[in-house]
């Protein structure tokens, strides 16, 4: 996974957001992290970070943050949201059903699939989610 060319600051002016040390601190974060994060995840950096937030104000920055289509809102079947930056190229996820482990997997070839849905069915694909639920190599030992 890949992270296009960006500037935090640009994105947020974008949408008409102002870069609070908060906002810039959870982007930052979320560009670091290689894998989508949860509220808690976010709160421990913040906190670490010294910065002074509650959760319900990450909550609604992180609200803000996807309807400006800043980041990706996704659901794991976990009953929680988890978030990752918008502008990383396409990829999928797997998700081990025992340890909560969450990788990246880019190289799934959905774009031939995506091409035949176009064709056959002249449905154009605007976007698309994947997720495999299984067992990582970790838990299976």
């Amino acid at each position: 996974m890949t992270l296009k060319t960006h500037n935090h600051k640009d994105e947020l002016r974008d949408v008409a957001l102002k870069a609070t040390p908060a906002r810039m601190a959870i982007l930052d974060f979320l560009e670091k992290e290689h894998r989508p994060v949860d509220v808690p995840a976010l709160l421990s950096y913040l906190t670490k970070s010294d910065i002074d937030i509650d959760q319900a104000t990450v909550y609604r920055i992180l609200d803000k943050f996807y309807k400006g289509n800043i980041i990706k809102r996704l659901e794991f079947q976990e009953g929680k949201f988890r978030y990752e930056i918008t502008h990383t190229d396409d990829h999928h996820h797997l998700i081990c059903e025992q340890c909560g482990a969450i990788e990246d997997i880019s190289d799934c070839g959905i774009e031939v699939l995506e091409k035949e849905i176009n064709k056959k069915k002249k449905f154009l694909v605007k976007r698309h989610s994947l997720e495999f639920f299984g067992v990582c190599a970790v838990c299976q030992r």
